[in-house]
């Protein structure tokens, strides 16, 4: 069982940074502008990346909404 769950971790990782969540990438999440400074990583039951700020340059662990980025899986397919 705990190997599934490790599986789908690292299937939500790769998901996720095809959707532009990997490292040198910037967002806008909880109402900061972050740069992405490491690729998604398994945290636990979810996905974090390492971020920085303008305001605040020391790296930082983000928790991604994995429910949100993947929940949807149908829709972020890849083409062929």
């Amino acid at each position: 069982m705990d190997r599934e769950i490790k599986r789908a971790s690292v299937e939500d990782c790769l998901r996720i940074k095809d959707l532009g969540y990997g490292s040198s990438h910037h967002i806008r999440m909880y109402g900061q502008q972050f740069e992405i400074v490491s690729d998604p990583i398994p945290d636990g039951d979810g996905v974090s990346i390492q971020v920085r700020t303008a305001a605040e340059p020391a790296k930082r662990t983000l928790q991604l909404p994995t429910s949100i980025l993947v929940g949807f899986k149908d829709f972020f397919s890849k083409g062929a």
